[in-house]
């Protein structure tokens, strides 16, 4: 840490201890929080800062306070609270409903300016209170709870799996127009989330992934046939790691992202009689809900829809998702998976990153990273979501005041 950097944290402590709301009420606050969140069932909690805080509970830096008495008597560490400053990401069932309870908790616990309301992302809920964002409430699924290691904190549940984190930072890595500013604060705390994962590449060696091949190879290269004249088109998943990698002839299922999935489909069916689809629902909040084709039986392609501009990089004739697009596909598929071949697909993975540090110096362009070369709409969450609040059309707000003065 350079002279800078100490001088502005140590004006940042200062100003902790005088400016309303101290730190003290900033971390009651975040603490009434859990303490709801302890009363209710099938929810986490985690944030960036949180794997800060486990890395040094890992190495012994800290302990966990006892109870909510050593916080209010100032019985903490600097170290201790940081990430509970920051806002709560909490994954739960029904978001709407969640954030209605905390914010009447918080309300009856005197706080002021408490409001819920939509998120630039749709499926997210954020808490305000006192003009802070204190809480950013995300809907939970099957995926998230099978993988979620969870430690009991103020009764709530604190999910200390970091590679759960991951796809949050590959997405936003992929996304540079509206997200550069986090990439300083991920790609230092990324190697400690990766860790675990690094730990079983050096011990059991990573060796090269077999693909999936479809039995029909017509079939592949009709799809192929019609994905490629796409415009707005992006190829991802084992097509693109067989691309990067140097692979060679690819014969499996095709994943893409398009900005109209309708009309692809349209496309497709009329090449492919008797072909079905089934729609899928997302697993993050940054994800929408996504198509997979089957004909036969087979699955043979899964189209995401393009809601915004990606990064990537040419592979062949084509654009195909760069070196982290890649990796956000392959941390979701073993997410997404069976968990018996979660340490397996987890595999393919460390081969991928083998392959590019081996990779020779005429093939370096192939795994460029965090470049601003984008395909696709040419909008952001932030941009659409300022067009929804200018034409009221956000779907929800709910503050616990306005409620109480309707019952009157």
């Amino acid at each position: 840490m350079d002279q800078l950097e100490l001088i502005i944290e140590e004006g940042t402590k200062n100003n902790d201890k005088t400016i309303i709301p101290t730190v003290n009420e900033r971390l009651a606050l975040k603490v009434s929080i859990l303490s709801t969140l302890s009363q209710l069932d099938n929810t986490f909690t985690m944030n960036r800062q949180l794997f800060n805080w486990k890395k040094r509970l890992v190495n012994g830096e800290i302990t966990i306070p006892d109870s909510i008495n050593q916080i209010n008597k100032g019985e903490f560490s600097d170290k201790f609270s940081d990430w509970l400053l920051d806002p709560l990401l909490i994954f739960c069932n029904e978001p709407e409903e969640i954030a209605k309870k905390i914010t009447d908790k918080l309300y009856e616990k005197g706080y002021k300016y408490v409001r819920a309301r939509n998120d630039i992302y749709p499926s997210r809920i954020i808490i305000d209170v006192e003009f802070d964002i204190a809480a950013i409430l995300n809907p939970i699924n099957k995926t998230l709870t099978k993988h979620a290691d969870n430690l009991e904190l103020f009764g709530a549940n604190l999910n200390l799996n970091g590679e759960l984190m991951l796809p949050i930072f590959l997405y936003e890595y992929v996304t540079p127009r509206f997200s550069y500013e986090e990439w300083k604060k991920d790609i230092e705390l990324e190697p400690f989330l990766w860790q675990n994962m690094q730990e079983k590449w050096i011990k059991k060696g990573v060796t090269k992934p077999t693909f999936p091949q479809l039995k029909n190879k017509e079939v592949a290269t009709k799809i192929y046939n019609v994905i490629k004249t796409e415009p707005n088109c992006l190829f991802t998943g084992y097509f693109t790691y067989s691309m990067m990698i140097g692979q060679g002839e690819y014969n499996g299922p095709y994943h893409v992202y398009h900005d109209n999935p309708v009309e692809l489909i349209r496309r497709l069916d009329g090449e492919l009689e008797g072909m079905k689809y089934r729609e899928e629902s997302p697993v993050y909040y940054f994800e929408y809900e996504y198509y997979q084709l089957v004909y036969n039986g087979e699955e043979v392609l899964t189209i995401y829809p393009l809601k915004y501009g990606m990064n990537y990089v040419k592979l062949g004739y084509y654009n195909h998702v760069n070196y982290h697009g890649l990796m956000l596909f392959m941390m979701m598929d073993a997410l997404k998976g069976p968990r018996k071949e979660y340490e397996e697909r987890c595999g393919y993975l460390g081969y991928l990153v083998k392959s590019k540090n081996e990779v020779r110096e005429d093939r370096r362009g192939v795994y460029e990273v965090l470049q601003n070369e984008i395909v696709g709409p040419d909008t952001s969450p932030f941009l659409e979501f300022k067009k929804k609040e200018w034409n009221k059309e956000l779907t929800f707000f709910y503050k616990p005041e306005k409620e109480e003065q309707k019952e009157e």
